[in-house]
């Protein structure tokens, strides 16, 4: 099975290794543009994930200037696309970034923008680099740019930046405690296997005078009911709160070792809280349902969780006590009412379902693209997908292809993976 597997990710790589995800950009932690003897006393970080697309940011920021009034230039870095072909924003504004305002001691800040050099210290230099010497995706020819996150200087053979869009304001500080609030909205990431990834870089909270924040506090919030991954030790030790008390957060070993599952039921707030939080990396929200989504794409095989009363859904992860997580319906299964089983395409289980971007498929008398055309499938964008029931898959040395073997009102034939995808559920 896994050789069948294998060849089947051979087969799709050629279609599918340029576009295995879209990264747009992270948020990020206002920083100051030099060293400054101002502190964090307090930060509120709310993240709320949006049916759009995007994902908003409100950020409260309380500091303390021990010294005399003085202004301070602050600095928001967005590190460039990757991978979304965005033409380069010269002026120097994000393209996926919207509604970019701070308010200081209650009063809207003006702010200007520049081009700035990627970091890989995590120390940003940000002095503007000079546009009259470097060009970005859309200025020159594409076999020039290879990476849609980099600006080359056409006159120096492989003289190129990774580069960031900057936001910059002068902060006005007064003697003793003052406060920001920062809000934004940043398009989501995704990529294969991964519906979306909400980056967060945290880290710079350590380039302000006290290198931590001194009580910080995380708020996740959505507009839809959702389930979302945390991969990160940064929260493990301290417990997440649910607001309404409805929602579900364990603790599970998942491929990017322990992680957080949560499910986050609409109007629910998910909120972690830590004193003196001095983080050395960065966090990333991630779809609780991106197995499901792998098994989709790419696997012919998949672990489902099966009710005694019937009831199916794509399993996620052993919590560990007395459930199942489970990516569907976003639950816990109890393991005394529910099993785990493996669907394989192999053995003529699941289902088969043409691609979105196919309108009409062949279902071919054998597995070859040579064979007859018994009948013709369409997959019209308006209507639900079908699913086909699998009935099993062969190989094609010849055409180096994998076919899927189908039943069709009563009639069986093969369609070609190229079109379609197996999934263990019929969803």
């Amino acid at each position: 099975m896994k050789q069948l597997t294998s060849l089947l990710l051979l087969v799709l790589a050629l279609e599918t290794f340029a576009n295995d995800g879209v990264y747009y950009t992270s948020g990020n932690f206002l920083v100051p543009v030099k060293e400054t003897d101002v502190s964090v006393k307090k930060e509120i970080l709310e993240i709320k994930l949006c049916k759009d697309g995007y994902a908003e940011v409100c950020v409260d920021y309380t500091l303390y200037n021990n010294k005399e009034g003085k202004t301070v230039t602050m600095a928001f870095e967005a590190a460039a696309p990757y991978e979304a072909w965005a033409p380069f924003s010269r002026e120097g504004k994000h393209p996926f970034i919207q509604d970019f305002i701070v308010l200081f001691n209650g009063q809207k800040l003006a702010y200007r923008n520049a081009i700035i050099a990627s970091q890989n210290d995590r120390r940003t230099d940000f002095t503007p680099l000079d546009l009259t010497k470097w060009k970005g995706y859309g200025e020159v020819a594409d076999s020039l740019i290879p990476m849609d996150n980099i600006l080359i200087d056409p006159s120096l053979p492989d003289s190129f930046y990774t580069f960031a869009y900057a936001y910059y304001f002068n902060a006005p500080f007064s003697k003793g405690e003052n406060t920001i609030r920062h809000t934004y909205r940043y398009k989501m990431s995704y990529g294969v296997g991964r519906k979306f990834e909400v980056p967060y870089a945290l880290y710079p909270a350590t380039r302000w005078a006290n290198g931590k924040v001194d009580d910080f506090t995380l708020r996740i919030t959505s507009d839809d009911t959702r389930a979302i991954l945390l991969p990160n030790s940064l929260f493990l030790g301290t417990p997440f709160k649910h607001s309404r008390g409805e929602s579900h957060t364990y603790q599970l070993q998942h491929d990017y070792g322990e992680c957080l599952f949560a499910e986050l039921m609409k109007g629910d707030t998910l909120e972690w809280c830590c004193k003196d939080f001095a983080p050395h990396d960065g966090m990333c929200i991630r779809s609780g349902t991106e197995m499901r989504k792998g098994v989709r794409e790419y696997a012919t095989e998949g672990k489902v969780v099966v009710t005694d009363d019937g009831w199916e859904g794509y399993y996620l992860a052993d919590s560990g006590d007395n459930y199942f997580a489970e990516t569907q319906e976003y639950c816990l299964v109890p393991k005394a009412k529910a099993r785990v089983e493996l669907r394989e395409a192999e053995k003529g289980q699941g289902f088969v379902f043409l691609r979105s971007n196919i309108q009409k498929a062949n279902v071919r008398q054998g597995p070859s693209k040579q064979s007859a055309v018994l009948f013709t499938l369409d997959n019209p964008e308006d209507e639900m997908p079908v699913g086909y029931p699998c009935l099993g898959v062969e190989y094609n040395k010849s055409e180096y292809n994998v076919w899927y073997k189908v039943s069709v009102s009563g009639k069986t034939g093969y369609i070609s993976s190229r079109i379609a995808v197996w999934d263990s559920l019929n969803l």
